[in-house]
């Protein structure tokens, strides 16, 4: 690994997996009551998405690579609403989980391996079978990444730790005492968020099949407590501020890195116990922005600064949000004003009643990664 540091790897294990292990944990706080621990086998089985040249046949088979598959282990939780997150999301599953991927070209790709936190939301029940949307969030490793005299051709992962994304919808039907049985499908995301170039990412569907196993025999989800709505509604001025490194896009093949700096400010609307909205304004200092036609370090100055408003929906899970975006550029000495929109893709962790950290993907075209920022924020309070 080149320019990705020991403590950048540390960084995302605590920022990505330690939230999702505290959640699971909450549920046992206070009063002993049962716990409801599950045991999950899932297989993933699909295509890819041909977003790069690599993908599209520019690689040693010269051939396009259309099939993707996977094997998942998890530890999750579902149990019966003992807190109130549990009773706003009516039973949700949560946990961590262990894949190993194949993409059918082990020479240029390798085996990935992902560890993530995961959390599946039920959003219908119909007698026994129950749908649920997952999202998982972690890092993967194990990869044969891009290497410009051992493996040429591979301008999707650039590095040998990555992101890993899934959001997928699944439906589970009990089919004995313990055990279930489930089907969905989702769609994976690969990347770095551009730390280390080349890095067009990967994009994979999937169907997938599920047998999860209860230990303890199933909690009883379908008769918890409502939690009367609007109790949390409220707003906030969220301010936040944002590091990073990364390469640039155009000059993907160079060994040129450069930092960047933003600040974000937001005003956050609590729609529901579990959603709200954001609206703000994020400005960026990238020191890459004015490099010279070769790739490397150019004038510093306003043509470094950017602008862009932008909307962020937000899923609340306890001390843990789930954050996506999109806005657009305002000002970008490179794309030009108003004419270039971006996405944003990332969760935080509140540590203490008004400060958070967490770790975001900054892309635009809604596939291309312009880089990964690591924040701090704090949250400025009232209630109405």
């Amino acid at each position: 690994m080149k320019a990705f540091t020991t403590k950048y790897i540390q960084l995302i294990i605590l920022l990505i997996i330690i939230p999702f292990i505290s959640i699971a944990q909450s549920g046992s706080t206070g009063i002993k009551k049962k716990q409801y621990p599950f045991l999950s086998l899932n297989y993933h089985y699909g295509g890819i998405i041909p977003n790069n040249d690599f993908v599209r046949g520019v690689n040693m088979f010269g051939e396009p690579m259309t099939r993707y598959q996977s094997v998942s282990l998890k530890l999750g939780w579902q149990n019966p609403g003992y807190t109130e997150w549990q009773r706003i999301y009516k039973g949700p599953t949560y946990g961590i989980g262990f894949l190993v991927g194949d993409l059918f070209n082990p020479v240029e790709l390798g085996y990935p391996m992902a560890l993530y936190g995961f959390f599946g939301i039920p959003v219908l029940r119909i007698k026994k079978l129950t749908f649920f949307t997952e999202f998982q969030f972690g890092f993967a490793w194990n990869w044969q990444h891009y290497d410009e005299i051992e493996n040429p051709n591979n301008i999707a992962v650039g590095s040998d730790l990555t992101l890993y994304v899934d959001v997928g919808l699944n439906a589970f039907y009990p089919i004995t005492k313990n055990l279930d049985l489930g089907l969905g499908v989702s769609f994976t995301h690969y990347s770095n968020g551009g730390f280390e170039r080349p890095n067009r990412g990967l994009n994979l569907y999937a169907p997938s099949i599920e047998l999860r196993y209860h230990i303890n025999g199933r909690a009883d989800v379908r008769n918890i407590e409502k939690v009367p709505k609007g109790l949390k509604k409220g707003h906030d001025m969220y301010i936040m501020l944002g590091y990073g490194d990364y390469q640039i896009t155009e000059h993907e093949f160079d060994t040129n890195y450069y930092a960047l700096g933003g600040l974000g400010v937001y005003y956050r609307i609590q729609h529901t116990n579990a959603f709200r909205s954001a609206f703000g304004v994020d400005f960026n200092y990238l020191f890459g922005l004015t490099a010279l036609p070769d790739g490397t370090p150019g004038p510093q100055g306003w043509d470094n600064v950017t602008v862009g408003f932008i909307y962020m929906p937000e899923l609340v899970i306890d001390r843990l949000t789930l954050t996506g975006g999109i806005g657009i550029y305002a000002k970008h000495h490179q794309y030009g004003d108003f004419k270039q929109t971006y996405q944003r893709l990332g969760a935080s962790f509140r540590i203490t009643e008004n400060i958070s950290a967490g770790i975001n993907v900054r892309a635009v075209d809604f596939m291309l990664a312009e880089f990964l920022e690591f924040t701090v924020g704090y949250r400025i309070r009232w209630k109405k």
